[in-house]
């Protein structure tokens, strides 16, 4: 099986991108070792799924498509493989936040608000520090899974850090989570912060007072 792919300009992908795609090849080989029952039942799934997003003729799940999707969901994270199809959770999508920036005297923290215990695994999504006028970004890498809460929180300094370095003062630095439960995954959940220590936001200069006008 070939786990590491090269687009046609010639350059690899990286790390996380080949790991990707041998999880989606990995599972796509497994759609061809299943019985029959367990094959109706895939069929079913799609169906019911394909009603719940109501999904147009041309976009429409197939069995394999649904199974390979939670399956290879399932191989990135190292997780075994379902062969009958799981039951699709109810997520909750206010699960996480704030982002949060604290800076101590020679180290900068970064937290993640947990309000409540989490089913499944927190998938972490990162960009590189940017301007803080910045508002959108759609580059995002995988960094790594959200740990154990600890206090209402979840540090990510290592995950974030380790990927782009220590965000420089004033920066904004913008992470989304995808809770993952049972091969399912949510939709991707977007939290920012500005790092603190940068010059103060501008402010509308006051226009001198006209003295005719009085």
């Amino acid at each position: 099986m070939r786990t590491n792919r090269s687009p046609k300009s010639g350059k690899r992908g990286t790390a996380a991108q080949d790991h990707a795609w041998g999880t989606f090849g990995s599972a796509s080989c497994q759609w061809g070792t299943l019985t029959e029952e367990q094959y109706r039942a895939w069929d079913e799934a799609a169906r019911n799924e394909n009603r719940r997003r109501h999904r147009p003729k041309g976009h429409r799940l197939n069995a394999q498509n649904l199974f390979t999707m939670i399956n290879s969901h399932q191989s990135f994270l190292g997780l075994p493989a379902y062969l009958s199809p799981p039951e699709r959770p109810a997520f909750d999508y206010e699960l996480l936040g704030p982002l949060m920036a604290v800076v101590g005297r020679h180290k900068l923290t970064l937290k993640l608000g947990v309000p409540k215990a989490l089913a499944g695994h927190i998938l972490v999504f990162g960009a590189r520090p940017c301007s803080p006028g910045r508002r959108y970004c759609d580059k995002l890498t995988y960094l790594g899974v959200l740990s154990a809460p600890s206090g209402g929180v979840c540090e990510i300094t290592a995950l974030y850090c380790d990927r782009y370095g220590v965000p420089q003062p004033g920066s904004r630095v913008i992470i989304a989570t995808q809770q993952q439960v049972d091969g399912w995954r949510d939709m991707l959940q977007r939290h920012d912060v500005i790092i603190p220590g940068g010059p103060g936001p501008a402010t509308n200069p006051k226009r001198p007072r006209n003295p005719a006008a009085s």
